[in-house]
């Protein structure tokens, strides 16, 4: 088979089949990717998905969903680092009434919600230890007992986590148990970091960015020559998420249909150029400073402090410091 044969092979199994899970990707460590978790589909095995962060694990585990005789049921996302450490353990496993505080009824767990499709535990290295027990009973003995009851339920459930930890680490210290552990690892994927990926970091931007105009009803916009090569040479420590903030906020900035290189907020050298790391103005056509400044006087507006912080990527803390520094008075509110 000729090279051109075999890449448009490629990009046909790349975007028809379900184990992409929406993902884009051409590069060899993901069409690798891809083949795995067709393979491990057919099992019904526990996975356990491991990748830096914002490198899309929540994509991969719907991808084993879908690719699986699951697929029609349903499948349940829960992220053990949002939810209180006092709330899990109700959350996941249900309660019976009045057994937690402000329980008039009972209520099922989102484990007993998946039953029959695919339950899965983001950042399952946060589960408390209490709620890990719990969840070892899940796959040991295919049960589970609300909170406040006696009955055991049967549940039949495939169990996927995901984790940027390294749990060895944490069972050595005492934070995750080795025997849940062994029965979540039995299947693993690893996800490529961003820059791993090569000739996928331009094809990914160049999605997202048509997605944001789109998604915003503006004209397309492109990059500029000069961000080209700086998108696909940075190291993206953020990977997929970053990407797709540096778009975002490129987009939010860029009046004109070309995206300069400043408006990603990239530095070339080491990490994001980030307004909360500005100390002198940069020697460029617009400045650090200038380019926090006219962000913010533009869209304070209609942007409230926090929503302000979220665009430019700092917290509530920085943007008012650097609001001190460079002498941007707040919007007063009109009555």
């Amino acid at each position: 088979m000729s090279d051109t044969n075999s890449k448009q092979s490629t990009d046909r199994y790349t975007a028809a089949h379900p184990s992409t899970g929406g993902m884009i990707g051409n590069s060899a460590p993901m069409i690798e990717l891809f083949r795995r978790i067709t393979r491990v589909a057919l099992t019904d095995s526990a996975v356990l998905i491991k990748g830096e962060s914002g490198t899309g694990k929540e994509r991969v585990a719907k991808a084993l969903h879908d690719s699986s005789v699951r697929k029609y049921e349903k499948l349940v996302t829960v992220n053990c680092a949002s939810i209180p450490e006092n709330l899990i353990e109700a959350e996941l496993f249900g309660y019976e009434e009045d057994a937690v505080p402000a329980a008039s009824e009972a209520k099922a767990g989102l484990v007993e919600t998946a039953n029959g499709g695919t339950l899965f535990l983001d950042e399952i290295g946060d589960l408390p230890l209490s709620a890990q027990a719990r969840l070892l009973q899940v796959i040991k003995d295919n049960e589970i007992r609300r909170l406040g009851s006696l009955q055991p339920l049967k549940v039949d459930v495939r169990l996927v986590a995901a984790t940027h930890k390294d749990l060895q680490r944490l069972v050595a210290k005492g934070g995750f148990r080795e025997d849940l552990l062994y029965r979540i690892n039995v299947m693993q994927l690893e996800i490529p970091p961003l820059r791993e990926r090569g000739p996928d970091i331009l094809e990914l931007a160049e999605k997202k960015l048509n997605e944001y105009c789109l998604d915003r009803n503006i004209p397309a916009k492109h990059f500029s020559t000069e961000a080209i090569p700086v998108i696909t040479s940075y190291t993206w420590p953020g990977n997929v998420r970053e990407l797709e903030n540096a778009i975002e906020r490129a987009v939010t900035l860029t009046e004109d249909i070309e995206i300069p290189l400043d408006h990603l907020g990239l530095n070339t050298n080491d990490g994001l150029i980030n307004p909360s790391d500005i100390s002198e103005p940069a020697e460029k056509d617009m400045s650090l400073k200038d380019y926090f400044q006219k962000f913010v006087l533009e869209y304070q507006g209609h942007l409230n402090e926090t929503e302000l912080a979220k665009k430019l990527g700092i917290s509530r803390k920085c943007l008012w410091e650097r609001r001190q520094r460079f002498n941007i008075p707040r919007k007063k509110k009109t009555s």
